[in-house]
């Protein structure tokens, strides 16, 4: 069998990480992993303490074990799969070792929407019948080191105040202390933050191909958009498969995130992330909306 090629799609958690590979394979026909896989990538890491896990830190055997792991799940001719988890927006230089041939999709979005929706997550009690189907795709050769800790992490996500005991979404370098001493919107605001300055950081370094994506873009126009990332990762989009792939991306409202939230938030997020958020060419929080948005 042809060895496949890989497509890989790095994203803030609530970025539309999920959207992108889910429109992006049904437009193509290739194979996608269909969850995200955190405990595939901290194998052998199992106990370090965030996902900002070095390629040094890996042994070739867990190497091996993510990539047979991904490559279960390709299709085509030649085979091709979609991967996507949030935590590698934390590792990059993990995931272009362990996949020298891939192409990157890095996926944007305005980070007061992500981190209004984060922040939700957070107070989400987990679905039962979801946790039973990611269950099924669990590696058995996982549950003893895994297994019990992921088991414990959802049973211990109750509310406690503003705080849920564990965490939800990518864990950055000291985001336990932040627990302690932040606030939750803080913590969400980094999330998003670190995960986008990682990776556009560690993006830049590669020469590997990389495709950048905007999520307000996408929903705008879903068939260009669905067409231009499939050209660019030379995947082969069918006008049939990309409209019915379109289908699936529902006009999502932009800027809500700044309707949700309170000034004082707002304020708190300008002071977090707006700066970043100017240099990556969206609007301050704190910014006046747009009639066309009210």
């Amino acid at each position: 069998m042809t060895d496949p090629r890989h497509v890989v799609i790095i994203g803030a958690a609530r970025s539309g990480t999920k959207l992108v590979r889910d429109a992006l394979a049904g437009a193509t026909g290739v194979g996608a992993v269909p969850y995200d896989v955190g405990y595939v990538w901290r194998y052998g890491n199992e106990n370090h303490p965030d996902d900002a896990i070095a390629p040094e830190q890996v042994t070739a055997r867990s190497h091996r074990f993510i990539r047979d792991f991904v490559d279960r799940y390709a299709l085509g001719d030649p085979p091709v799969v979609i991967e996507k988890t949030v935590g590698n927006a934390m590792r990059v230089p993990l995931v272009a070792r362990t996949f020298p041939d891939a192409v990157f999709v890095h996926l944007l979005r305005d980070g007061v929407d992500v981190v209004e929706s984060t922040r939700r997550q957070w107070f989400t009690k987990p679905d039962p019948r979801y946790l039973l189907h990611k269950a099924r795709h669990f590696p058995v050769r996982l549950l003893p080191r895994y297994g019990s800790k992921y088991a414990r992490s959802v049973l211990r996500r109750r509310t406690v105040g503003d705080r849920r005991l564990g965490s939800w979404g990518p864990r950055y370098p000291d985001i336990d202390d932040d627990l302690e001493s932040r606030d939750l919107l803080t913590v969400c605001a980094r999330q998003w933050s670190q995960s986008v300055c990682r990776a556009r950081s560690e993006l830049r370094r590669l020469s590997m191909p990389v495709v950048n994506v905007r999520y307000e873009e996408l929903v705008l126009d879903p068939l260009e958009e669905l067409t231009r990332i499939a050209e660019a990762c030379g995947l082969e989009a069918t006008l049939d498969h990309t409209r019915k792939a379109e289908r699936s991306i529902s006009p999502a409202r932009t800027g809500a995130g700044r309707h949700a939230l309170t000034r004082t938030e707002l304020t708190t997020l300008d002071d977090e992330i707006g700066d970043l958020l100017a240099e990556i060419s969206y609007r301050r929080p704190l910014s006046r909306v747009s009639e066309e948005e009210q």
